[in-house]
């Protein structure tokens, strides 16, 4: 009886750990995210994005390149010197809450100072040795949950203006849905001749909330713009993103809606390697699995205790006749 009541209790936690497994967050393939093309320069200025004068950043796009909205899209990258030798790495999430499939999202890399620099002089002479730039996405995760399709820049209302080597847009969102939302922001990616990404603008809570047919407007010039910058731009492109309200029901997300559409698809200006690190994702379900695995030895050597215990209390043998 007491090793059929034990054997009960080691399935039992069996199929609760393999449960507990089932529930976690759902996570996507990495390779459902792809980085299209992306380009680096070293930062002159810290008014707007880089945290130091002098660090290396890295301008990207990724695409959803699976049929499952995606949140937390991690891009990481690795730069590297004319030798070969890994000179910093850095990582950070596309700037999208939710990335429904085909949509694209910009993402930014700040490569801060090397530990063996002295940042009071803002002096990494790193940087300018960097030649290339490996990417990967390190995580992507599936939801549910979907962004209000209903918010749109209409091209009449871009424009733009260039003359003091400082590329502004001015246009305006316009909820052309039947729902009213939260608070509104715009990502603009912007490319150059050759349709790679050179910046970007990430313009926070044009309006805290917009109403259908309501409209709010606003302006993007590109972080850590430089004349050399600016003068590249060639096309580029809005993702709008809101909150929901309270009451709002969300409607299925749409591609983002590209007022000027490069003139050529995006392409890698290196090859970006597959992924090297970890998510914490997988480091969860792992661990997860290790305390299965110490539950079943514990619940195994219970048995072969009780088992050498029943052993020692069998009764001596009858003495012999």
């Amino acid at each position: 009886m007491k090793k059929t009541l034990v054997g009960l209790v080691l399935i039992i936690l069996i199929l609760s750990s393999v449960s507990l497994l089932s529930m976690q967050h759902v996570k996507a393939d990495p390779s459902e995210a792809k980085v299209l093309s992306y380009s680096w320069y070293v930062a002159s200025t810290t008014s707007t994005q880089a945290q130091y004068i002098g660090d290396l950043i890295v301008v990207g796009e990724v695409q959803n390149v699976g049929t499952n909205t995606l949140a937390n899209v991690v891009v990481g990258a690795e730069a590297y010197n004319a030798t070969g030798g890994f000179v910093s790495s850095a990582q950070f999430s596309a700037y999208a809450t939710y990335l429904g499939p085909g949509q694209k999202a910009p993402f930014y890399l700040d490569f801060t100072p090397d530990p063996t620099v002295d940042i009071s002089t803002f002096d990494q002479n790193w940087a300018s040795y960097v030649t290339n730039v490996t990417l990967h996405v390190l995580n992507a995760a599936d939801s549910t949950q979907t962004q209000y399709s209903g918010l749109e820049v209409p091209s009449g209302s871009v424009s733009v203006l260039n003359n003091t080597d400082t590329y502004t847009i001015t246009a305006s969102v316009h909820n052309t849905g039947n729902q009213a939302t939260g608070r509104v922001w715009v990502i603009t990616t912007f490319y150059n001749a050759s349709g790679t990404v050179v910046g970007f603008n990430y313009t926070n809570y044009i309006s805290q909330s917009l109403s259908p047919g309501q409209s709010a407007t606003f302006k993007a010039t590109p972080a850590d713009n430089s004349v050399q910058l600016s003068n590249s731009i060639a096309s580029y492109s809005f993702l709008v993103q809101a909150e929901p309200t309270p009451s709002a029901t969300s409607t299925p997300i749409t591609t983002s809606t590209p007022i000027i559409q490069p003139s050529n698809s995006p392409t890698s200006s290196s090859t970006a390697t597959p992924p090297t690190g970890i998510s914490l994702s997988l480091i969860t379900d792992a661990a997860l699995i290790a305390v299965v695995i110490v539950i079943i030895i514990l619940v195994a050597f219970m048995l072969l205790r009780r088992r050498r215990n029943a052993e020692f209390d069998l009764p001596p043998p009858p003495p012999p006749t």
